[in-house]
């Protein structure tokens, strides 16, 4: 009797610990909007404020270069801005989306190195910007 018992406590525990790794595995691919958006990956934040920092970039380009208050200066940007101002935005969605993408991938196998690289190029953005802005 005291086996029985013994086997069927184990039986539970055994489930209970098999449905508790699978709403964990659920649970990483959900996002849950209940409160602060938590990231819960290393170097997403950064991943989103260079986003975030790229599309302001983008858009205050369109809108500048629309109105003639400036140029693009980037001499690899600017034939395609003369074009269409769609072909810039692809073009230059072409060239960043990529490597947001594989910003979280390379933080799996070397996250120090990756958010602190991120760190970089989201100062250096902002300081190129704020010097081409004046």
């Amino acid at each position: 009797m005291a086996s029985n018992i013994t086997n069927m406590a184990s039986a539970a525990a055994g489930t209970v610990g098999e449905m508790e790794a699978q709403e964990r595995r659920q649970n990483r691919l959900r996002l849950y909007f209940k409160g602060p958006l938590r990231i819960r990956r290393t170097a997403e934040r950064e991943t989103l404020i260079l986003a975030m920092i790229n599309a302001l970039d983008m858009y205050t380009t369109v809108y500048w270069v629309a109105t003639g208050d400036a140029v693009e200066a980037n001499p690899l940007l600017a034939p395609t801005f003369e074009s269409h101002p769609l072909t810039f935005v692809l073009t230059k969605s072409l060239f960043c989306l990529p490597a947001l993408y594989m910003a979280p991938r390379l933080a799996q196998r070397h996250p120090r190195f990756t958010v602190w690289l991120l760190r970089a190029i989201i100062v250096a953005y902002i300081g190129i910007y704020l010097a081409a802005v004046r």
